[in-house]
């Protein structure tokens, strides 16, 4: 896999086109991104951000958000990529702790040893792909066309679910939102909050995600 490109050259190529205004932000935006990837949460999540950006006089989370903030955007991919991780919030430790008791609970509901331990060795690999793949997102501007994987299941709903309705539950189950509520979503589609307390029953995503 490549090493990612130094954000500082991410910065000057972004601040060779932008206003003087935009500059101005970039930097201060740059400066914040430095320090965050000194910190032992590594969190480059826009909400994080944002909230240090605006105490320091940069951009907004709504601001780095917007379409015209897709220079923010790069940035702090560049400093997520960098530091080997992504925009995504990091989960929290009791999010964790939910994650590996679910993967404690599948084992322990196998009697079969041979059984069991060939299971482990599935969700240890799966953790490392997953660990992988995060990193590979943080590498990679990859643009995905879902015209023609969404507009059947749309259609196949129309009678029931406006565009504005599909687009409010695809929201509703967004990565971007479950990290603002700093909610997990259990293998089972269960969703619950950082204190293990459930907010929506199994099911829930899953059953979601089929409709949208």
């Amino acid at each position: 896999m490549a090493n990612p490109v130094d954000p500082h050259i991410i910065l000057e190529e972004l601040c060779s086109s932008a206003t003087a205004r935009t500059t101005t932000a970039l930097r201060t935006l740059h400066n914040i991104l430095e320090q965050q990837s000194q910190t032992k949460s590594l969190d480059f999540s826009i909400v994080t951000i944002g909230k240090l950006s605006q105490e320091q006089g940069g951009p907004s989370t709504q601001t780095i958000r917007n379409r015209t903030g897709k220079h923010f955007q790069q940035l702090i991919d560049a400093w997520a990529a960098y530091s080997g991780t992504t925009r995504k919030k990091p989960l929290s430790v009791r999010q964790k702790q939910l994650l590996n008791n679910n993967d404690q609970h599948i084992l322990e509901s196998i009697d079969d040893p041979v059984i069991r331990a060939v299971v482990g060795s599935l969700i240890a690999e799966r953790n490392k792909y997953r660990d992988q793949l995060n990193v590979l997102k943080a590498n990679a501007d990859i643009v995905i066309d879902r015209t023609t994987q969404s507009q059947p299941q749309v259609a196949a709903t129309s009678n029931q679910l406006t565009p504005i309705e599909v687009e409010a539950l695809r929201a509703a189950v967004a990565d971007e939102f479950m990290d603002e509520q700093r909610w997990v979503v259990m293998p089972t589609g269960q969703v619950k909050d950082e204190n293990g307390i459930e907010v929506y029953r199994r099911g829930y995503v899953n059953g979601v995600l089929k409709l949208i």
